[in-house]
């Protein structure tokens, strides 16, 4: 499904559309377009009054019954499915479906005739006066359990026990190469998140410190920070960090107040810390305090007394706003996936112990649990996979608007 939104974001549009109901047409020319393409992109007219994207995909997906892989305001996206024929291919399939049927029903009433006469004649061989019982019919299951109980062999305890540990050990083998192979394709999207962070933060070169810096006083500080924490106007900091645009705020509080108030959301104070001190470096501010407040943390800056505004008061050495975003995105998803590898690892330890030691029912509960496990990983890499092109569509948004 990633890749078929990928190959739909290329693609151009085939339709466009504007308006909620009636869409007969429009559905038979989807139908006609699924024989050359697996997917079909329709354009929603935007201006139009009274139009609702999700009624349109739903009217789309009831008449052509395909599957909805893309739906916002500015693109419907519809797949042909995995089932889908087209016209003179379901032809000529029903054509050679009824041919086979018929090859079949006289190959099997010829096979009856035949069945028919043998246990007539066998009935005739072994019970001649007719008072018995003549055999089972061939193909049923009185047959089966007739060969059963004369040439069957009947499975001992030991046998059983036997096949149930061989069964189970294969069980944890297969549960194992499973996990091997998720976390084989954790560690190669973990590679890809790290160059992707690699290649963002090629273009960040962050300032360093300036050690001709002004100071203030601890009156001062004291003061500035009783002022910073009244001050209603405040920055906030998001998931992006630190950017450019942050610092241009910051200039721009600058022109009409001595300090600025900046609110972060992070948990941490060691990266609160990290994030005080690089603003410090790219504005030229004096931190003043690092304050807890229920908002989160609140970061106050004095401009200094020979403050003068910069020329350019946004700098070029620092990540854009959409930039930005996608190193915060890279990041989250480099740290979730370091976490789901070493579950992974752990996960391998214990069912290769597991497969060292007995079977017993501890253990089945430990395969049962791993498979639960599993499951709801499968279920969040899913999650994931949908989410990417949202992603994607917020980071083409955020550009365009700058």
């Amino acid at each position: 499904m990633t890749n078929l939104r990928k190959l739909a974001k290329t693609l151009p549009c085939h339709f466009a559309l504007g308006r909620n109901r009636n869409h007969q047409g429009l559905a038979s020319a989807i139908i006609k377009l699924w024989e050359k393409s697996s997917v079909a992109k329709i354009a929603v007219k935007r201006g139009i009054q009274n139009t609702n994207n999700k009624l349109m995909a739903e009217e789309i997906k009831n008449l052509t019954g395909g599957v909805l892989l893309l739906r916002n305001k500015y693109y419907i996206v519809i797949y042909r499915g995995k089932d889908f024929l087209p016209t003179t291919v379901a032809t000529a399939l029903a054509e050679r479906q009824k041919l086979a049927k018929q090859v079949q029903d006289l190959e099997e009433e010829v096979r009856v005739q035949e069945v028919e006469q043998r246990i007539k004649k066998a009935t005739m061989d072994v019970v001649p006066s007719g008072d018995g019982e003549g055999q089972a019919p061939a193909g049923t299951l009185a047959e089966f359990y007739e060969a059963q109980a004369r040439w069957g062999r009947e499975v001992s305890s030991e046998e059983r026990e036997k096949m149930i540990k061989e069964a189970a050990m294969a069980k944890h083998a297969r549960i194992v190469k499973r996990i091997e192979h998720k976390m084989d394709v954790a560690q190669a999207k973990k590679l890809r998140a790290e160059k992707l962070l690699s290649k963002i933060e090629a273009s960040m070169i962050p300032a360093g410190p300036d050690y001709d810096q002004e100071t203030i006083t601890d009156e001062e500080r004291v003061m500035f920070r009783r002022v910073g924490l009244r001050m209603k106007a405040y920055l906030p900091l998001g998931i992006r960090g630190v950017f450019d645009g942050v610092i241009e705020n910051m200039h721009l509080h600058w022109k009409h107040r001595e300090l600025v108030k900046l609110i972060s959301k992070q948990k941490t104070l060691a990266f609160v810390e990290d994030t005080a001190r690089l603003l410090e470096f790219e504005s030229g501010g004096i931190l003043v305090a690092i304050e807890r407040v229920p908002k989160g943390y609140a970061l106050i800056y004095y401009r200094g007394k020979n403050y003068r505004r910069p020329i350019s008061i946004r700098p070029r050495n620092l990540l854009t706003k959409a930039k930005a975003l996608k190193r915060s995105v890279a990041m989250q998803r480099h740290e979730a996936l370091s976490q789901h590898i070493s579950d992974l690892e752990g996960a391998i330890e214990q069912m290769k112990n597991q497969i060292d030691a007995s079977h017993d029912g501890k253990n089945d509960n430990m395969v049962r649990q791993n498979e639960e496990y599993i499951d709801s990983e499968d279920e969040d890499e899913d999650d994931e996979a949908e989410s990417d092109w949202e992603d994607e569509d917020e980071d083409d948004d955020s550009e365009d608007d700058e």
